[in-house]
């Protein structure tokens, strides 16, 4: 073979390569039934302004939903974490299974803000048990349970 044919056959061969299907990316649904929808769902409440609906998905690690008390103490601290990462487009979002009844989620916000949740489950349910604001370059910052 000739170098001009070795071209045309490489030419060809790359070619071939950009016409083959790329992988398929997860589409994850904001249900509870995820530990990733759970994370989505809670960033969805603070996006529309729900505080409220997202002091419902935190729970203990038990997985038994909060006292209507505490939910109340946690409010002003959720309203200040709304003012932050709501409406920012979500750029990350990785979750790692520690065992079948708990996982850890990372939610990135506009490359910016990081959100560190710890998900138990009860039943077929995961409520967040655990949840830390990460800013850029400075040290983690506990939002719930609260620091004792």
């Amino acid at each position: 073979m000739n170098h001009r044919t070795l071209f045309l056959l490489g030419l060809l061969l790359s070619g071939c390569e950009s016409l083959a299907p790329s992988p398929r990316r997860e589409v994850l649904l904001p249900t509870r039934a995820t530990p990733g929808g759970t994370a989505l769902l809670f960033k969805s409440a603070l996006d529309s302004g729900r505080i409220a609906d997202a002091l419902f998905l935190l729970g203990t690690e038990s997985g038994t939903p909060l006292p209507a008390i505490e939910r109340y103490e946690l409010l002003p601290e959720l309203e200040r974490l709304e003012r932050l990462v709501a409406r920012q487009p979500v750029t990350l979002l990785r979750v790692d299974t520690l065992d079948p009844k708990r996982a850890v989620v990372w939610l990135e916000a506009d490359y910016l803000h990081t959100l560190s949740f710890l998900l138990c489950r009860r039943d077929s349910l995961w409520v967040i048990a655990r949840l830390e604001y990460l800013p850029w370059r400075r040290p983690a910052v506990l939002i719930f349970p609260p620091p004792d």
